[in-house]
């Protein structure tokens, strides 16, 4: 028997407008009831709603425009194949992000062993404890949004605001790339073995071993995009 797994007030939200987007009911360009109308609809807070609506954005669902609110921006489901699709469309742009990503990642690693204080890499710690809960329960959005956080985290540990600057124009164009990466369960699974071996590395202070442990990990995350691409996944 397959263990019963209970789904989080969040993820139903998620699903519900999901829904209403996908079979017509919100077409494309479409305003999504205001917050607070959503709230009073499903029956669950105004936080619960946010944060749906933060997933459901980096679903590619829908786009928040500051001040204006919410707007349907796509409808069809993405499947394996659309996934497939999208990769296919987006490798040679995702291959040279890759490359750009290898270069400063492993640079803002190796800074962060050095300079991060013990209560970083602590917050390292529970960002990694939270994808991890967010995986047992296929959170596809939410793995999404932690594994941004979890590299983030790193190069604000750098301490170089630089590098933050360049992080943060690059988890713009990494927005769709890691929803799209992170649908494949592969991918999600091999993330936290491989962010374990980063965290491990930060607290023994071993930058050549970080260094080595992120090109690894961006490595591997490049591979299971060439397993989609070959249909293995």
């Amino acid at each position: 028997m397959k263990e019963i797994k209970r789904i989080s007030v969040t993820t139903q939200v998620i699903d519900s407008i999901r829904e209403s987007i996908m079979n017509g009911t919100y077409p494309i360009g479409t305003k999504l009831p205001a917050e607070i109308q959503l709230c009073k609809m499903l029956s669950v807070s105004r936080s619960t709603v946010r944060e749906a609506m933060r997933s459901l954005q980096a679903e590619g669902y829908v786009e928040l425009i500051a001040g204006k609110g919410a707007f349907v921006r796509d409808n069809q489901s993405h499947d394996y194949d659309a996934i497939r699709s999208w990769f296919i469309e987006s490798a040679p742009t995702l291959k040279d992000t890759t490359d750009v990503r290898e270069a400063l990642e492993t640079v803002q690693v190796r800074m962060a062993v050095s300079r991060a204080t013990d209560e970083e890499v602590a917050q390292l710690e529970v960002i990694h404890q939270h994808f991890i809960s967010q995986n047992t329960q296929a959170n596809v959005a939410a793995l999404a949004a932690l594994d941004e956080e979890f590299h983030t985290q790193i190069c604000k540990m750098s301490h170089n605001p630089l590098l933050m600057k360049i992080n943060e124009l690059l988890a713009m164009e990494l927005k769709r790339y890691r929803l799209m990466s992170i649908s494949v369960k592969t991918s999600s699974e091999n993330t936290i073995r491989e962010h374990e071996l980063i965290i491990t590395a930060l607290k023994e202070r071993d930058s050549q071993k970080a260094a080595a442990y992120m090109l690894a990990h961006l490595g591997s995350s490049l591979a299971d995009i060439n397993k989609v691409l070959e249909g293995q996944s």
